[in-house]
Order: structure tokens, then sequence, then C-alpha cells
């Protein structure tokens, strides 16, 4: 598990735009968080400093009592491997069948060929996939892309789990079947934030909501350490 404290953090890219304006905010160690926000108020670049894709112009990020604000471009890759991504539009290479798409970040991690197998397997009967290991991305359906897309995340059991509007192509029941996932590996303990607009559906969840607006907090429902 692992906790999430945002202090001030702002971030202003070169053509001046200020996409976060100083943001503080903590997530607890095993939480589930909803960031909401129309298109633009920044949950986006959010998610992308805490994955370490965009670097903070003012500000610190801790994870753990770690300043990943301020880790530096050796020490990043150690940082990722606790952290696991879903995109909306997927990320699965098209020339590699679905046992491929999940084991990659293990293979990066030079795992050994038996514990990859045992925990792609492992990662294919939670997301409900067993048996379609070997096909390709284009015999899935979207819903069964994206379930690839979160086995992929979570398959190096990551301490912290992120996705970016991981439901926006998909359909009622599919999305609410995809928000089920997640709350089963945030009950395993994994620290949860998912930025959705889908406001019913999230409001449906009764789970702490952080709300964004023109890269401000605008509101904070639930149990939130935020201001």
């Amino acid at each position: 598990m692992s906790s999430i404290v945002f202090e001030r953090v702002t971030k202003r890219f070169e053509n001046g735009q200020e996409a976060l304006s100083e943001i503080s905010v903590e997530f607890a160690s095993g939480s589930m968080t909803f960031l909401t926000g129309h298109s633009g108020a920044g949950k986006s670049t959010f998610l992308r400093l805490l994955i370490g894709a965009e670097a903070v112009t003012r500000g610190q990020i801790y994870v753990d009592d770690v300043d990943i604000s301020r880790l530096g471009a050796r020490r990043m890759p150690w940082y990722r491997r606790n952290v696991g991504v879903v995109f909306q539009d997927h990320h699965l290479l098209p020339e590699h069948n679905v046992f491929d798409n999940i084991a990659l970040p293990l293979r990066i991690k030079h795992f050994a060929e038996r514990e990859v197998s045992s925990r792609v397997r492992g990662a294919l009967g939670r997301v409900e996939l067993r048996g379609k290991e070997h096909l390709m991305p284009g015999q899935l359906s979207t819903g069964e892309q994206q379930r690839v897309g979160i086995a992929r995340a979570v398959v190096g059991r990551p301490k912290i789990l992120l996705a970016d509007e991981p439901t926006g192509n998909l359909d009622p029941d599919l999305a609410r079947s995809v928000m089920e996932l997640f709350c089963q590996f945030n009950e395993l303990g994994t620290t949860v934030v998912i930025a959705s607009h889908d406001i019913g559906l999230i409001e449906s969840m009764q789970t702490p909501t952080l709300n964004l607006t023109a890269g401000r907090i605008a509101a904070v429902n639930g149990d939130l350490n935020a201001s």
C-alpha cells in the first residue's frame, strides 16, 4: 500500500498555460479516489505528474514519504515499478497476443518465464479472460481489450493503480464491470486513483471524489484531506 501527498503542486507548460495551480491533497494508503472535472480541468496532468511523465513546476509530490518530483531520470524507473497505469485507448500492441501484451512489463523487468507465466495467468483470471491468452487484440471486443489493459497494469502487483478515463469508450454495463475490477484491486490494498467524467457512475460508487476546475480544487467529497 502507498500514500500519496501533493504539497502546493503547480504545473505550468512552456506556452504559459497553467494546468494545475497550488494543489494540496493527500490520498491515504490503500484508498480509492476519483478525479472529476470538465475536459481541460487538469485530470490527465495530475495523473501524468504521478506517473512521472511530467515534472512539477513548483511544489512536491510524496509517495510513501519519497519526493518523486525530485527523483530524476535515473531513479524514476525504480519508482514506476510500483505504479500500474490504465489508459482509455488501451495502448495494446496489435502484433502481440493477449498473453504477450500482459507479460510485457514483467519481461522488461527480466522476470523468469515461469514467474511470467504464473503471474499472467493469475491476472487473466482476475479480469475473467482465461482461455483468451492466445488471441490477438483485434479479435477482442472493446471491453475485453480494456480488461487486457487492466491485467497488464496489475500483473506486476503495483502499490498504486492509476486510470485515465478507463470507461470512456464502454457501454454502461461494461463500465460498471471495469469499475468493480478496480474495487477488487483496491480491496487487496492497492491505492487507486481514477480520472473520470462519468458522474452518474462515480456517484453510484460512493467513493471519495476530488473535483478539479481550471487546474484548481473545486470540491472534495468523502474522506479526503485537500486544500
